[in-house]
């Protein structure tokens, strides 16, 4: 393991990549998809990240004879923001994650609101980590599932 950090109140070590995604997320969630999208990192720990984002029918999704849906694009971004984010825990300084390979299953139509993405690193090696996430509705019903693999590379 690289650089890491410790916690101020107990002494607890933080990996490199755990102690500086906070504040590089916030950083990276100003412009783009995710800015669109709206994502926020609610928890993180080593190999472990929840994310959540607040989604509309009129931004994200579209009208169907059964009431609005969102777009499964919206929910692959949400799903690969956490892919990516959940790697970028295990980087080490200098590193930056970039995905290689992204599947999403989608289970099944999600309703505009508050969706979930749970993630975890399955596996890392040295240049790519193998990351799982499922995007659930706020009530916890799974409405995606994906994995990817995620390369580092060097900034």
């Amino acid at each position: 393991m690289g650089k890491s950090w410790r916690l101020p109140m107990n002494g607890e070590e933080l990996h490199y990549g755990v102690a500086a995604l906070p504040e590089l997320y916030e950083e990276w969630s100003a412009t783009g998809m995710v800015a669109n999208i709206g994502t926020k990192i609610v928890e993180v720990a080593y190999g472990k990240l929840v994310l959540e984002a607040t989604l509309t029918a009129e931004a994200h999704g579209f009208p169907t004879p059964r009431g609005p849906i969102v777009h499964g694009g919206a929910i692959a971004t949400i799903a690969d923001e956490a892919l990516g984010s959940v790697a970028f825990t295990h980087a080490e300084e200098g590193e930056t994650t970039v995905t290689a390979d992204l599947r999403v299953d989608f289970l099944r139509p999600a309703k505009p609101g508050r969706l979930v993405a749970r993630a975890t690193v399955r596996h890392r090696t040295k240049r790519l980590a193998f990351c799982e996430t499922t995007v659930e509705q706020a009530d916890g019903q799974i409405v995606a599932e994906a994995r990817a693999v995620i390369a580092y590379v060097t900034a």
